[in-house]
């Protein structure tokens, strides 16, 4: 009996020793990498963008485009209805595409919802007025960036002078390298998208 039940013991004592190194290596382990495809979106309009199991219609109507140093921004004002609950959303839609992503047929766009529209043109009116009284430092950089990862900036070059810029993406980003001229035609032309959308309100 002694035997069996020493054995029976020394058995279980294994099974759970190697229970427990699995459960710890469980609890080591990496997470897997996200999936691009599946992420929370980050306003409304990519909200609705994402929403399965029901036919959405989508409306664009065309601004106009910048050709930038490296690139090229187009803006676009857009609408998004849902025929399963008649509930709608509207908003921008700025596309950025530079070289190196037209070869690879890429572009990256970045949704602005509506609401975000004021804020954003408020916000290249003050970053459009940067220079080097901001700070006591040699450089300086001012910057925002709406919900749906589209960035504007104004800074200081290395080799001097004052450049701006947009970055759109979220996984992937791209940067346009814009004069302040372009960043200012950048701002009237989403204010442009704005008055149309509130042609169809």
């Amino acid at each position: 009996m002694r035997p069996t039940r020493s054995l029976l013991l020394s058995g279980l004592l294994i099974v759970a020793a190697s229970f427990g190194s699995v459960c710890a290596q469980r609890r080591e382990r990496v997470p897997p990498p996200r999936d691009p495809q599946f992420y929370a979106p980050r306003n409304s309009l990519e909200e609705f963008e994402a929403r399965v199991d029901t036919v959405l219609i989508k409306g664009r109507t065309y601004v106009a485009s910048l050709r930038a140093q490296n690139g090229t921004a187009r803006v676009e004002a857009t609408e998004i209805r849902d025929t399963r609950n008649q509930s709608r959303i509207t908003g921008v839609v700025i596309t950025i595409v530079t070289p190196v992503q037209a070869a690879a047929d890429n572009e990256v766009r970045s949704l602005i919802d509506y609401e975000e529209i004021d804020a954003l043109i408020r916000a290249f009116d003050t970053i459009a007025k940067t220079d080097e009284s901001v700070t006591k430092l040699t450089h300086f950089e001012a910057r925002y960036r709406t919900k749906g990862d589209f960035e504007i900036l104004v800074f200081k070059q290395v080799a001097g002078g004052v450049a701006a810029a947009v970055e759109g993406g979220f996984f992937d980003r791209s940067r346009l390298l814009l004069t302040l001229d372009d960043f200012t035609k950048l701002r009237w032309m989403i204010a442009q998208a704005k008055e149309r959308l509130d042609e169809i309100k």
